[in-house]
Protein backbone atom coordinates (compact mmCIF):
# COMPACT_ATOMS: atom_id res chain seq x y z
CA UNK A 1 0.00 0.00 0.00
CA UNK A 2 2.91 2.34 0.62
CA UNK A 3 4.03 1.90 -2.99
CA UNK A 4 0.56 2.89 -4.17
CA UNK A 5 0.72 5.93 -1.90
CA UNK A 6 4.02 6.92 -3.54
CA UNK A 7 2.32 6.84 -6.94
CA UNK A 8 -0.41 9.13 -5.59
CA UNK A 9 2.19 11.55 -4.20
CA UNK A 10 3.97 11.51 -7.56
CA UNK A 11 0.68 12.42 -9.26
CA UNK A 12 0.29 15.37 -6.89
CA UNK A 13 3.83 16.47 -7.78
CA UNK A 14 2.95 16.25 -11.48
CA UNK A 15 -0.09 18.47 -10.90
CA UNK A 16 2.08 21.16 -9.33
CA UNK A 17 4.49 20.90 -12.27
CA UNK A 18 1.59 21.45 -14.65
CA UNK A 19 0.41 24.46 -12.65
CA UNK A 20 3.85 26.06 -13.03
CA UNK A 21 3.37 28.11 -16.18
CA UNK A 22 6.11 30.69 -15.71
CA UNK A 23 7.40 30.60 -19.28
CA UNK A 24 3.88 30.97 -20.65
CA UNK A 25 3.25 33.96 -18.42
CA UNK A 26 6.42 35.69 -19.53
CA UNK A 27 5.89 34.92 -23.22
CA UNK A 28 2.30 36.17 -23.10
CA UNK A 29 3.60 39.48 -21.77
CA UNK A 30 6.19 39.90 -24.50
CA UNK A 31 9.23 38.66 -22.58
CA UNK A 32 11.23 36.15 -24.59
CA UNK A 33 12.56 33.09 -22.77
CA UNK A 34 14.34 30.14 -24.34
CA UNK A 35 13.72 27.10 -22.08
CA UNK A 36 10.16 26.14 -21.23
CA UNK A 37 11.00 25.21 -17.63
CA UNK A 38 12.55 28.25 -15.98
CA UNK A 39 14.65 27.96 -12.86
CA UNK A 40 13.73 29.96 -9.79
CA UNK A 41 16.72 32.28 -10.24
CA UNK A 42 15.58 33.20 -13.76
CA UNK A 43 12.04 33.91 -12.57
CA UNK A 44 13.32 36.09 -9.72
CA UNK A 45 15.52 37.98 -12.19
CA UNK A 46 12.57 38.63 -14.48
CA UNK A 47 10.44 39.66 -11.50
CA UNK A 48 12.93 42.37 -10.60
CA UNK A 49 12.51 43.86 -14.09
CA UNK A 50 8.70 43.77 -14.18
CA UNK A 51 6.60 46.65 -12.92
CA UNK A 52 3.23 44.95 -13.46
CA UNK A 53 2.03 43.92 -9.99
CA UNK A 54 -0.43 41.34 -11.30
CA UNK A 55 2.25 39.57 -13.36
CA UNK A 56 4.65 39.70 -10.42
CA UNK A 57 1.98 38.08 -8.21
CA UNK A 58 1.44 35.31 -10.76
CA UNK A 59 5.18 34.69 -10.98
CA UNK A 60 5.41 34.45 -7.19
CA UNK A 61 2.65 31.84 -7.33
CA UNK A 62 4.62 29.85 -9.91
CA UNK A 63 7.64 29.93 -7.59
CA UNK A 64 5.45 28.38 -4.89
CA UNK A 65 4.27 25.73 -7.37
CA UNK A 66 7.88 24.93 -8.27
CA UNK A 67 8.80 24.47 -4.61
CA UNK A 68 5.74 22.32 -3.96
CA UNK A 69 6.60 20.23 -7.03
CA UNK A 70 10.09 19.58 -5.70
CA UNK A 71 8.83 18.76 -2.19
CA UNK A 72 6.22 16.29 -3.43
CA UNK A 73 8.67 14.72 -5.87
CA UNK A 74 11.16 14.09 -3.07
CA UNK A 75 8.34 12.79 -0.89
CA UNK A 76 7.25 10.42 -3.67
CA UNK A 77 10.76 9.00 -4.00
CA UNK A 78 11.07 8.58 -0.23
CA UNK A 79 7.70 6.85 0.10
CA UNK A 80 8.56 4.57 -2.83
CA UNK A 81 11.82 3.56 -1.14
CA UNK A 82 9.99 3.10 2.16
CA UNK A 83 7.42 0.94 0.37
CA UNK A 84 10.10 -1.30 -1.10
CA UNK A 85 11.76 -1.68 2.30
CA UNK A 86 8.38 -2.43 3.88
CA UNK A 87 7.69 -5.11 1.27
CA UNK A 88 10.89 -6.89 2.27
CA UNK A 89 9.87 -6.75 5.93
CA UNK A 90 6.19 -7.62 5.47
CA UNK A 91 5.50 -8.89 1.94
CA UNK A 92 1.85 -8.10 1.31
CA UNK A 93 1.94 -7.56 -2.46
CA UNK A 94 3.34 -11.04 -3.04
CA UNK A 95 0.40 -12.50 -1.10
CA UNK A 96 -1.99 -10.74 -3.47
CA UNK A 97 -0.51 -12.55 -6.46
Amino acid sequence: MVIIASIFVFCVAAVFRLLDNSAGLLISNGISVSPFYLKAAEIKEQMSRIENDELRKKLKRTLVYQKLHKVFLILAVLTFIAGIVYEFINPSLVALL
